[in-house]
């Protein structure tokens, strides 16, 4: 009997995962609400990028440049690589994901009392209650203070010695952490200060004016989010800011789309030429810089070597923040475990502290857990979407939808190509003044108005209560 190859099995079904990705779309597109963030359209579609169109690119050889790890070895051709276990997480993984961003949830993990609170379109801007606007002065204030901050540490990192490698920065020498958080924090300093300035009027004067303040923020925005080298960075910190500000220039704001993605575009062919070189193709990118099918594949090659993780980089995730919360007090305290970019360093490249390497969420779930874990881990990762995408059409408070929106830029442009330990680090420490905000909020802003912000994810029918309670994790 005639066995279908690994690589038609991975042709095969890269082919029906491109099919199902199509069915989720049309299905979220379709299903009579809409998502006030679009994350479940954004995450199905970079879905499709980082592991179909990656897989395509990978097996079918259409990339010149194969990455760190080349899935097409063996004979026959992906015989011993792990080739097809990549292409079962990846439609398996698709699978989930749509389920976990589609399914209908208990009520204890719907963050609402009643059935069907989400409502079919998210308010409009001039229906939001917003702090920043009712605290014009002071927060702006503290908006400036914290952009003096940032830029202070923006200047000092960007001073010190640095471990570059392909022109990304990867670590920071000299004790100049700290100043590498400042400058983190500068991004959402520069969001506030673009909020504090806007106009919620929609009438032409006030559209112009922000727009231009929007342009204005977006500038310094990729100033702030690029000194270390990275790509993503921008759209990741650009994209809560746009959320809430393009509802606000009207007209103006398919322009700004348009001139946005253009330049954002040149921003990443430019900084990929930078560092892997000038004759980079278009679908070395996407194979391996942007994409994570390859590293799926590398993982499964791992395991049958070296055995299953059973959790490790999870646990190193878990105690990343409060280590770094000790070492911030003077304790000195190592992780006991490895992370997953040590891993596939140590791997790849021979040493741990080539720590540049970032193998995405389904490699990272078949190295601990095997491909249940990718499949566990994409439902988990759409399901909590999910919540968030929600919560973010529901939510009356301007602090809240910045808050909510920033996750959701995490999970989109962190849960899939990133790993766990930065996830942590990205809705924790990364965006601690977004968590200061929202808790001044919570406690001076509730008699500015007649409907007090409530907590995250809290419903129209309960938003009246200042103490609402957040949404579950």
């Amino acid at each position: 009997m005639n066995t279908m190859t690994p690589f038609g099995w991975a042709v095969f079904l890269l082919g029906a995962t491109t099919a199902v990705g199509a069915l989720a779309l049309i299905h979220i597109w379709t299903r009579g609400r809409v998502d006030g963030l679009n994350l479940r359209m954004w995450l199905v579609i970079n879905f499709l990028v980082a592991n179909v169109l990656s897989g395509f690119a990978h097996v079918l050889g259409w990339s010149r440049d194969r990455g760190f790890y080349e899935a097409m070895s063996g004979t026959p051709a992906g015989a011993t690589s792990g080739l097809t276990t990549a292409a079962w997480s990846t439609f398996l993984g698709m699978c989930a994901l749509w389920a976990g961003l589609t399914i209908p949830r208990p009520r204890i993990l719907a963050a609402h009392r009643g059935p069907r609170q989400v409502p079919r379109r998210p308010l409009v801007s001039e229906q939001l209650y917003s702090f920043v606007s009712h605290h014009r002065v002071s927060m702006g204030g503290l908006a400036l203070v914290l952009v003096a901050a940032g830029a202070v540490g923006l200047v000092r990192v960007m001073g010190a010695t640095t471990d570059q490698t392909g022109g990304r920065i990867i670590s920071v020498d000299g004790g100049n952490a700290r100043y590498a958080f400042l400058a983190g924090w500068l991004p959402w300093g520069i969001t506030i200060l673009v909020l504090a300035l806007a106009s919620r009027k929609r009438v032409p004067g006030p559209a112009v004016w922000n727009t231009i303040i929007l342009v204005a923020g977006l500038a310094a925005l990729g100033v702030s989010a690029t000194w270390n080298g990275g790509r993503s960075e921008i759209a990741y910190v650009a994209f809560p800011l746009l959320a809430l500000m393009l509802p606000r220039i009207n007209v103006l704001r398919w322009p700004l789309i348009v001139v946005g993605v253009t330049v954002f575009v040149g921003f990443i062919i430019a900084t990929t030429a930078r560092r892997v070189g000038a004759t980079t193709d278009p679908w070395s990118f996407v194979d391996w810089q942007w994409g994570r099918f390859s590293m799926a594949a590398w993982a499964e090659n791992h395991v049958q070597f070296h055995g299953a993780l059973h959790g490790e980089t999870l646990l190193s995730a878990l105690l990343n923040v409060p280590l770094a919360l000790l070492h911030f007090a003077g304790i000195p305290a190592e992780n006991p475990f490895r992370s997953m970019v040590q891993v596939s360093g140590y791997d790849l490249l021979g040493g741990e502290d080539q720590i540049y390497v970032v193998p995405g969420l389904s490699a990272e779930m078949i190295l601990n857990f095997g491909l249940l874990g990718a499949i566990v881990g994409y439902f988990v990762l759409g399901l909590v979407s999910a919540m968030v995408s929600d919560a973010y059409s529901r939510s009356r408070s301007e602090t809240n939808r910045l808050l909510l929106a920033t996750v959701g830029s995490t999970l989109v442009f962190q849960g899939i190509v990133g790993q766990l330990e930065s996830l942590e680090v990205f809705l924790t420490l990364s965006i601690l003044p977004l968590w200061g905000l929202w808790i001044v909020e919570r406690i001076f802003g509730r008699g500015d108005t007649k409907s007090p912000p409530a907590g995250i994810g809290s419903s129209p029918a309960t938003e009246l209560s200042p103490r609402t309670p957040a949404v579950h994790r």
